[in-house]
Order: C-alpha cells, then structure tokens, then sequence
C-alpha cells in the first residue's frame, strides 16, 4: 500500500524536518496528515473513511490498522517490537519546522491545559500565530488525578529550548492559574521574557515608591499602568520585574501580567495574544479537527495522536497565510510567490485556518499539486487601543 503521490509533499517534508523519525514513522505520519486533512476531521474512523476512495476498499482494514498501530507502543502492536514514534524527541523539530517557516520576528509562546471531558488533560506550549495557536509541545495526563502541572511545563520548555537560536526574541504567555517563581526564572535561565498573569491581590512596589496592591495602580476602567519594580511581599517569591496592569472598557477587572522586559518595551495589550492559543484549541477540538471525539483514554497514545494534529495544524495555518496575503492584494493564491507583512489592523472575517483547509482540501481532492512555497508571518503585536490611558511609563 503505497503514499498517493499527492501526499509525498507530507512525506517529504516531514522527512526533512522531523529526521529522528524512521522511514516507516514518517510514512505513517504522511498517512494520518493527508488522511486528517482530506477528512476535515483527525478521527480515526473519518481518517479511513476520507482515505477509503484513494486505498480501495480491499485495503481499507490494513489501512485502518497502520492508522491504529502507528499510535501504539512498539509492546502493544499485533507484531511486539521496541520501535515506537517517541514523541517528545518530535518537539524540538517541530519548533525547527516553524521557525524555519518564520520570519525574523519576535516569537510569541503560551502554555496552557485543555481538558478531554473526565479523560485525559493536556498541558501544551504553542505558537501564537494569526488568530490562532501551533502546537509545538505537549504532555498528556489522566484527567481527575492528583499530580503537579509545573514539572512537566518545565520540562516541555526544557526541550524546546535547543531549537530556538540566541538571537531570536522569545516572550512566553501563561495565564494566573500556572504563575509560579519557577516558571518565571525557567523562561529566563532560557534567555526568553515572560509575560506572566498574576492575581487580582498582588502585591507591588513601583521603583521609588511604596508597597500597593496592583491593581489600585489603575484606578479606573480605560486606564493602565506600565513600570518597573517589586513584585510580591514574600522575600522567597519576591521578582525585580516589569508590570503591566490592564483596565480595559469592557472588563469587569484589571488584568495585571509581570514580564522582565523594560516598560518601554513592553505593549500595554500584549498580553492579549494568550486568548489565541484557546482558539488554538478551538481549531484541535470542533472547529478543526474534531479532537473531542477521540475515544482515546491512553496518554502516550493521545500524544502521538497530538504529532497529527499539530503538523497537520501547521501545515493548514501556512497554506491559510498564502491564500489569506493574496486575498488582500487582489490575487490569486496560486500566482503569489512571495510572503509579505500583514497589516497593523488585521481585521478577519474568515480564519486563516478555515482559508487554509478548505484550499488544501481542494488540492487533494482534486489531485492537485501541493504549493512548495508556504510560510508563516505573524500578525504585528496588538498596540493599545486609542482610549487607553496609558500611566508610569516616564
């Protein structure tokens, strides 16, 4: 049962950026891609289903089986054997894979959790890109079991570390759920910036200034406050950092995030990127790819299920750039050859990723070639809206 030739472009791409894999892992990666893709849907029974007309229905079981033990332990499959996708060692290609797709820009991370029901939970590191999140690392666990989220975060960073080159601006976005000492001084012994969010009853000392509680230091909606100092009363928690304290219009609240970058270099509305990787999800679960059907309960099953839809996400949100830059200058996509910036006011009515499945989607169904020439350009970071007020900063 050979790769339709429409897939090589996944066979050989994968070969080039994720090489740790074997042939006969790469192939069976090409397969779930091209089959997620095709069906719209990362589920198994609609992988098969979608590759069914392309295999014949004489070779639909042993596909259906390749499917399946691909995502087995090598103890697990029909013929025991040691070799199995270790996924974890994916990681770092995958981050390559990006990047090598990126321009030079800043590159934007968050860490967040998505839930499988009562099933399985999964910590995640994503590139924020567009509206949406790439997965680039991750690590599965039974869901309503007692454990710490913190070690595997630290470790998920830890190998993501070695693909990113020194020069490159990273900052790392997580929510006030995982804010913790050790996530901040990990982000930084990497030689990337955090921007973390803290509690509504953290404490601050302004540089120059006395103690407050943060959050009085916007004393209105409309209002934010951008400055240098001391974070936290505790001595043992205590971070010399920048603060960030967010009141907008429409929020009930004001949002406070510490990061080690200076004042002046910080954005007031940064922080506003996180909300993508949880579109991000959006797109793995029942925008996209329909993860939430999954009947899958085994952590290392699901994390190899996770490689699918990653790459697969990858690929579509590249395919979503092209159409989408040739959408804006009045082109056809097929006749753009050359990645330009978007906008500063990207204003979407369709998601690069819908853009960019459905092009695809049409391509393989019409046994068209796949573009050689795909990219990534993210959107520029979000700036203060005009009616923000923006306080500290000297």
């Amino acid at each position: 049962m050979r790769l339709p030739r429409e897939a090589y472009p996944f066979a050989d791409r994968i070969a080039t950026q994720v090489p740790g894999l074997s042939a006969a892992q790469r192939e069976g990666l090409a397969w779930w891609v091209y089959g997620t893709i095709l069906a719209g849907s990362g589920c198994q029974a609609a992988v098969v289903t979608a590759l069914e007309p392309v295999v014949g229905v004489d070779h639909t079981q042993a596909l259906r089986q390749r499917l399946r033990e691909w995502l087995y332990d090598g103890a697990d499959k029909d013929a025991p054997c040691a070799a199995e996708v270790a996924v974890a060692e994916c990681f770092a290609p995958l981050l390559r894979w990006v990047l090598a797709w990126w321009p030079e820009a800043p590159l934007p991370l968050a860490v967040d959790a998505t839930a499988l029901g009562d099933r399985v939970v999964v910590l995640a590191v994503s590139v924020l890109y567009r509206g949406s999140a790439i997965p680039v690392a991750w690590h599965v666990l039974a869901a309503n079991q007692p454990g710490a989220w913190l070690e595997p975060i630290l470790a998920l960073l830890a190998r993501l570390a070695p693909a990113v080159p020194a020069e490159r601006l990273v900052v790392v976005l997580a929510d006030r759920g995982l804010w913790s000492p050790r996530l901040w001084d990990a982000v930084r012994g990497h030689g990337w910036h955090p921007l973390l969010r803290v509690r509504q009853e953290a404490s601050f000392q302004p540089a120059g200034g006395t103690r407050v509680r943060a959050a009085s230091l916007v004393p209105a909606p409309g209002t934010s406050w951008i400055g240098a100092g001391t974070a936290f009363k505790e001595l043992a928690k205590r971070k010399q950092a920048t603060l960030v304290a967010v009141w907008e219009t429409a929020q009930a609240a004001p949002c406070l995030v510490l990061t080690d970058l200076a004042a002046e270099a910080v954005g007031a509305c940064w922080y506003d990127l996180r909300a993508w990787i949880e579109l991000g999800f959006r797109a793995l679960k029942s925008l996209g790819w329909h993860w939430e059907r999954t009947r899958r309960t085994d952590p290392d099953r699901v994390a190899r299920h996770w490689l699918v839809l990653a790459v697969a996400t990858l690929w579509t949100l590249a395919t979503g750039t092209r159409v989408e830059d040739a959408a804006r200058r009045g082109r056809d996509p097929a006749d753009l050859r050359v990645a330009a910036p978007p906008p500063e006011a990207v204003r979407r009515t369709v998601s690069v990723f819908a853009r960019g499945l459905a092009r695809l989607r049409w391509q393989l169904l019409r046994v068209r070639r796949l573009w050689s020439r795909i990219w990534l350009w993210p959107d520029p970071w979000p700036a203060a809206p005009p009616n923000l007020t923006v306080l500290g900063i000297p």
